[in-house]
């Protein structure tokens, strides 16, 4: 904490050209409200900016919204003593990427001691941005807690979480996704750090963010590594495949850009041209024989996969007469996925919020 305005400054004029001075005032007191910082940018013409900077030693995601209250006291404050301030910096010895990403939305600007910055001034055409490190070097208590959504429990609770009536206590919310009561409350503590989900104190969850949610769990999962994947070529074209699946006689799960269209409303015109099919099997080498698809390095448009866990099967539905993985599923996939995949994966979450805004923010 001691050497985090130091280490700030420093950066400032690094970043900043040599004809930019820096004035540091620490703790000023603005009729009782007290920052940690004001620092004053002067440029080479004598225009003035003044920066606040508030000091934490530790900041997850779901203390941002506090933070940025906490910063927003503080301008007023600082206004009203007549030092109207134009931007505002938390500091601390690391800011994760979903912290980061919360305080942008916010317009606040960030630093921490692995060499992240984020300073922003519009009214001074001032913009720097440098990135450091996406893990904290130092370890904490918190360290103990659960850091990753990778592998078929966390996926489980997250997939649930998509589709259960709320609220959902943690015992709940464990018997529906088939997951042990302690996993469940550790995914649901990292899940409100991460301030994706909110709670009753620690208890039932109240609120999911799904789009946030999904992208977090994206972090962590990926379609092509986190599924066994088999390239295949059909020579007589997709068309074929996707009419041959009914008659497969197997468990088969159809996502990727093929299920995007099946979920879109009727009307709405995909993003892009259907130009590969993915898929779920329990068996892919046996469904691609059934198909007679050709296993292939390069050229495939199928992509058959034996899922990381058979709740994609589970949580399957059937649209169309076509069985689909789950939305939030598909989501992750296309947003995982190659090619324009990432774009269908946006005209699909803005499909699914006109129906639900936790799919659009």
């Amino acid at each position: 904490m001691a050497d985090l305005l130091p280490s700030f400054e420093q950066a400032l004029r690094s970043a900043l050209p040599p004809t930019w001075s820096i004035t540091v005032e620490r703790r000023p007191s603005f009729g009782g409200a007290r920052p940690d910082a004001l620092i004053t940018l002067t440029s080479p013409g004598g225009e003035e900016a003044r920066v606040l900077v508030e000091c934490k030693g530790v900041v997850a995601p779901r203390d941002v919204a506090l933070v940025d209250k906490q910063l927003q006291r503080y301008a007023d404050a600082a206004a009203r003593a007549g030092r109207r301030v134009e931007g505002a910096v938390l500091a601390a010895p690391f800011v994760s990427p979903t912290t980061r990403a919360h305080l942008d939305r916010l317009g606040t600007g960030w630093f921490d001691a692995t060499g992240n910055l984020r300073l922003r001034l519009d009214g001074h055409a001032v913009f720097l941005d440098r990135v450091g490190a996406d893990r904290g070097g130092q370890r904490d208590p918190a360290d103990r807690l659960l850091k990753s959504l990778r592998g078929p429990a966390a996926a489980k609770v997250v997939l649930e979480l998509c589709e259960a009536a709320l609220p959902i206590g943690v015992r709940d919310l464990a018997d529906r996704a088939g997951v042990g009561a302690a996993t469940s409350a550790r995914v649901l503590e990292l899940l409100d750090r991460e301030a994706v989900i909110d709670r009753e104190g620690h208890g039932s969850v109240t609120a999911v963010r799904r789009r946030a949610l999904i992208e977090r769990w994206t972090r962590d999962y990926r379609v092509m590594n986190s599924n066994d994947v088999v390239t295949a070529l059909d020579p007589r074209g997709l068309n074929h495949a996707l009419g041959a699946l009914s008659t497969a006689g197997a468990r088969v799960a159809v996502t990727g850009s093929a299920a995007a269209r099946a979920y879109l409303p009727d009307g709405v015109t995909p993003v892009s041209p259907l130009v590969s099919l993915s898929l779920y099997a329990e068996d892919p080498i046996g469904l691609m024989e059934r198909l007679r698809l050709r296993k292939v390095d390069r050229g495939a448009n199928v992509i058959v996969m034996r899922p990381y866990d058979e709740v994609v099967h589970a949580k399957s539905r059937v649209v169309n007469g076509m069985t689909l993985a789950p939305p939030a599923q598909v989501v992750a996939d296309l947003l995982t996925g190659p090619g324009r995949s990432s774009e269908e994966a946006e005209q699909l979450m803005s499909a699914l919020g006109a129906d639900d805004r936790d799919w659009v923010s």
